[in-house]
């Protein structure tokens, strides 16, 4: 069954956040933690989010974004491939490191 659509308003604010798969321990180590911020800053300054608050767990992440003209999905399509084909090098793992796509609820 297809997905549902995802509907994304430019200029809405939201709250996105996804956790790993089988509860891994993500961001314990902080140069991961490091690098996952890095890729955030590259995609917020390459799609021109607006980043009001971030919080890394050590298994999930929780943003608060401002969409502009690019929708939000390039970014975090981009943020969570990225990053998990540095952590999945880096431990010299392979499958899917995000337990599902990132979730996106619109903030009123």
């Amino acid at each position: 069954m297809p997905r549902k659509p995802r509907v994304f308003i430019d200029g809405g604010i939201y709250h996105v956040y996804c956790r790993a798969s089988r509860g891994e321990a993500v961001f314990a180590d902080e140069a991961e933690a490091a690098a996952f911020v890095d890729v955030l800053q590259r995609v917020k300054g390459r799609d021109g989010l607006v980043l009001f608050a971030w919080a890394l767990m050590s298994n999930h992440y929780h943003l608060a974004v401002r969409s502009r003209a690019v929708p939000i999905s390039r970014g975090f399509q981009y943020l969570q491939g990225r990053f998990s084909q540095r952590f999945n090098r880096g431990r010299r793992r392979t499958g899917a490191l995000w337990q599902s796509r990132y979730h996106a609820k619109a903030v009123n």
